[in-house]
């Protein structure tokens, strides 16, 4: 399995003070953060933007900071797709408390909805990060995951009310993002995003690893949409790292992105390059076939994705562990109780509560209480995530070091770490991401005698 990680940029508002810009509630949210922490850059000398000023890593080995008006949570690096959505969760409670206090301080409730679009033409992303080897060729990496992205949505969607990227169409889809993608490949990430993002940043040794910024995702609540999400990406990511892949190939990819998302029964066919017709469910079997032929993927992963997808293929709306399933069952039960269309105002408030990290307020946090929406993690798991950083990466360092030595941290990213010692400042290389693991500080003698290996 390929190293993992998440970003989620959350929505943000405060009902009662429309005044206040979402760049300063954002920052409030981030400064509220009552865990270790520390400033991703110290210098009290050189005034900062805002974004920078608000930028933490945490003692959990994550980051959280602000970015294009949004609070944004990246996870610690992790190693399987279970831990990922520990990480994952770790940051909703993080946001969440943290708005908790930020509101408190402010005097006003302060509100962070984690979804994708304010239904008005506005985008905020959810990004996953995948570790591939260098000499892994660009080419395999975009062939290999373009019809797996496009055709993931059936169990990763999160729904949405509305079509188009203003919701100027009426009516119910899989996907929040399916409308925003307007390129196959590309660098950007809020205009013409691509279904494939050619970001080359890996946070690590060049020469050795790249990093997959995968954009091209739905922000879940549902915990199985997310092992789902990060599991099946990783163990397609393997694949295509082994060399071991022969993906379908879309004939029209942008296209078909849209014919998915719209498709609530997942029978629509799509043209493949080799003529072919096959639908989302069908595609998404050759790549789970392929998985498992050539041992990759976590198994308990691998069962429950070809168990959803024989679900899906005989009734969709069984599958209401499913975020968009469960939320369109919602949506249906007003509709048919109360006579609504689907462009009443109601079914879009439902649609944005469904998103709010204020358990109190969700619909999708009512059905967990009531049993109708499974959990997969337990509360005490969540809690380590939140206070721990991984074992078995260089998380693990950046996090005790956050923790341990803040008052020393000078300045701090994911690849290196700044110090100031009794010699003076001194960096850290974190250049290998699976180095600098609990195991190798414990035979160092602990954070002293691995710093003093290290700074030498």
């Amino acid at each position: 399995m390929p190293l993992l990680g998440t970003e989620t940029e959350y929505g943000i508002l405060a009902p009662k003070r429309p005044d206040l810009h979402p760049t300063l509630l954002s920052a409030a949210v981030v400064d509220a953060h009552a865990g270790p922490a520390t400033l991703a850059r110290l210098d009290p000398d050189d005034p900062l933007p805002i974004e920078d000023a608000h930028n933490r890593f945490l003692g959990n080995g994550a980051r959280l900071y602000v970015d294009h008006a949004h609070p944004e949570y990246s996870t610690p690096e992790v190693t399987t797709a279970r831990a990922g959505l520990l990480a994952d969760l770790a940051g909703d409670a993080i946001v969440a408390r943290a708005a908790a206090s930020a509101s408190d301080r402010l005097g006003t409730p302060v509100r962070v909805f984690k979804n994708n679009t304010d239904g008005k033409g506005a985008s905020y992303g959810y990004h996953e990060n995948y570790l591939f080897h260098r000499a892994t060729p660009w080419e395999r990496i975009v062939e290999g995951f373009l019809a797996f992205v496009v055709t993931r949505l059936v169990f990763t969607g999160a729904g949405r009310v509305g079509l188009g990227q203003a919701s100027e169409g009426v009516g119910f889809q899989l996907s929040q993002r399916a409308d925003f993608f307007e390129a196959i490949t590309g660098l950007e990430t809020t205009i013409r995003r691509p279904l494939v993002n050619t970001r080359d940043e890996p946070h690590a040794d060049s020469r050795r690893w790249r990093r997959l910024h995968v954009i091209a995702g739905d922000a879940n609540r549902s915990e199985t949409a997310t092992l789902l999400k990060l599991g099946t990406a990783s163990a397609v990511a393997a694949a295509i790292d082994a060399g071991v892949l022969r993906p379908p190939r879309l004939a029209d990819p942008l296209g078909a992105v849209r014919v998915v998302s719209r498709d609530l029964m997942c029978r629509e066919p799509l043209e493949l390059v080799d003529g072919r017709r096959l639908t989302a469910i069908e595609i998404q079997r050759e790549y789970h076939a392929q998985v498992e032929d050539a041992g990759l993927g976590d198994p308990e992963t691998n069962a429950l994705w070809g168990r959803t997808l024989d679900r899906l293929a005989d009734d969709p709306t069984t599958c209401s562990e499913l975020d968009w399933v469960a939320k369109l069952t919602l949506m249906e039960n007003f509709r048919v109780r109360d006579g609504y269309g689907w462009d009443h105002p109601r079914l879009a408030q439902l649609d944005l509560a469904w998103a709010d990290l204020d358990d109190h307020a969700s619909p999708y946090a009512a059905l967990v209480r009531a049993g109708r929406m499974p959990r997969l993690t337990a509360d005490a798991d969540v809690e380590r995530a939140i206070a721990e950083p991984p074992d078995d990466t260089r998380a693990h360092l950046r996090g005790r070091l956050v923790t341990e030595r803040t008052s020393d941290i000078v300045g701090v990213d994911w690849s290196w770490v700044l110090l100031q010692t009794r010699a003076g400042r001194r960096r850290l290389r974190l250049d290998d991401p699976v180095r600098l693991t609990a195991a190798e500080v414990d035979a160092s003698g602990g954070l002293d005698g691995l710093i003093a290996r290290l700074v030498r």
